[in-house]
């Protein structure tokens, strides 16, 4: 029971410094002059991309390569399939320019490497340098968009700046605290089932770390911001892919399972290749496409628990 109460008080820390740190995202759009678009790949990506990256890095110190991997992979496909499918469900999606000629494109591209360097087993400190390298065009090409949008958006005075930093870093705080108890105690509870590491990532890790996503993609949708709800999706699917995976490869090389290999990564290139096709052809996400996505996503976790058995002591 106590494993139990503290796993739902990580979800919880992670949840809440994950709100405190997002409320400031905002006023930093502000300070900055940009539009929303530019400050949700350039920061909401990177901050929703923090649990992916403290509890894989928790998971890996701790001599569980496979969640680590199975994190960044299952958390990726969660956002892809299961929260744009919800955003778009509760209301159709439309869909800019930006999103369908960049993002969308960059999303694929970052899976597709990911799957490349992993054929061999390993995803070395090499193949780390070269996910970041990958990652620095998408980035400056978007800092280079704010850097134009700076010009002519004018800024805005915050009151009280130094308490919306100390909230900030409070914030980041809870986040690493929480995605430990996540990570310690939800591998005891799993364990207890008789699942195995790779099931762990994929299942409980994943959609625990992806619930910021949820929160902010889905509260966008609520105020009629497209470019924040799929730009989000799409940001933070780039960056974990790339820089948090690179980054986490270069402080410990992880090995890939076959069935991460053969299975979960091309599941997540071709779930990447149909939401593409989906707001490409059109300029709105509909319910119908978001029911297929929901209906992968599904498939997907059916593949998961396939030949599994829960045993109970």
């Amino acid at each position: 029971m106590l494993s139990v109460l503290l796993f739902v008080m990580g979800i919880i820390l992670l949840w809440t410094g994950t709100e405190a740190v997002l409320h400031r995202v905002p006023l930093l759009a502000g300070w900055f002059r940009v539009s929303p678009l530019v400050v949700t790949v350039l920061l909401l990506a990177v901050i929703t991309s923090l649990p992916e990256f403290c509890v894989s890095l928790f998971a890996a110190m701790r001599g569980q390569p496979a969640s680590a991997v199975g994190n960044i992979v299952g958390s990726n496909f969660v956002t892809l399939t299961f929260v744009a499918g919800i955003c778009a469900l509760w209301r159709p999606i439309i869909v800019g320019p930006t999103l369908r000629e960049r993002e969308s494109s960059w999303m694929i591209l970052s899976a597709a490497l990911l799957l490349v360097l992993a054929m061999d087993g390993m995803i070395s400190r090499v193949d780390g340098i070269i996910l970041i390298v990958a990652y620095l065009p998408y980035f400056n090409g978007t800092l280079g968009e704010a850097k134009k949008q700076r010009e002519n958006t004018p800024a805005v005075i915050v009151k009280k700046p130094l308490l919306h930093v100390a909230v900030f870093l409070a914030g980041l705080g809870m986040i690493v605290l929480g995605s430990d108890w996540i990570v310690e105690n939800g591998t005891f509870l799993a364990r207890k089932l008789g699942m195995n590491d790779l099931l762990i990532g994929v299942t409980f890790y994943a959609l625990g770390t992806s619930l910021p996503e949820l929160a902010i993609a889905l509260g966008a949708v609520l105020r009629h911001q497209a470019d924040v709800t799929l730009g989000e999706i799409y940001a933070s699917n780039i960056f974990t892919g790339l820089a948090v995976a690179g980054t986490l490869c270069i402080v410990h090389p992880l090995p890939v399972e076959p069935a991460i290999l053969n299975r979960d990564l091309p599941m997540l290139v071709v779930a990447g290749v149909l939401l593409q096709m989906f707001v490409t052809t059109g300029s709105r996400f509909v319910r119908l496409e978001a029911i297929i996505m929901i209906a992968i996503y599904i498939l997907f976790l059916s593949a998961q628990f396939m030949g599994f058995n829960i045993s109970l002591p």
